[in-house]
């Protein structure tokens, strides 16, 4: 079982990188917000949230997870990510909720479908496929900034690409 945790940023549309630790305090990667343009900022912070993009990087700042936002027509009505994993190679991220207080992202690696769940009033956000809960991401608190806490159970996604799919669930939270 794996462990880490970073710190919720206080501003949601900070670009600086935010250390990622284990249990032992010892950094092992760093994951940051970007906007692959000035336009895209520009337009970001007229509309809130418009623009989603996030990179996790390794304690050496070497790229190992780099989501970046669909933006089409098709798009406008649910949101969508391709994300290129070092591991995994390119991966979907769909936005699948139906209520703001029941968010949930589904997320295809080859054949398998992983959910990535709230339930309301929960501070709990499950990563779970058909068979077994994978992560559990939990906060200690409301207010940032909130230390984010991701366990991870079992299967084989690493603990950059569970932090990077929770940064991306918390932003559009």
């Amino acid at each position: 079982m794996e462990f880490g945790y970073f710190k919720k940023p206080v501003i949601k549309k900070t670009t600086k990188c935010i250390p990622i630790s284990n249990k032992e305090e010892i950094t092992i990667g760093f994951i940051k917000r970007f906007y692959t343009n000035k336009v895209e900022k520009l337009i970001d912070h007229i509309f809130d949230e418009f623009y989603v993009n996030v990179e996790v990087m390794d304690s050496n700042s070497n790229m190992i997870v780099k989501a970046i936002e669909n933006k089409s027509l098709q798009s406008m009505l649910r949101s969508n990510w391709v994300i290129e994993c070092k591991d995994k190679g390119r991966l979907l991220l769909e936005d699948r909720t139906k209520i703001k207080i029941n968010p949930m992202m589904k997320l295809i690696i080859n054949d398998t479908i992983y959910y990535l769940k709230k339930d309301f009033s929960n501070r709990r956000v499950r990563l779970e496929n058909s068979e077994q809960t994978i992560a559990e991401i939990t906060y200690d608190k409301i207010i940032p900034p909130a230390t984010v806490s991701i366990e991870k159970k079992q299967g084989d996604l690493s603990l950059h690409l569970i932090a990077c799919l929770y940064y991306i669930f918390m932003l559009r939270e």
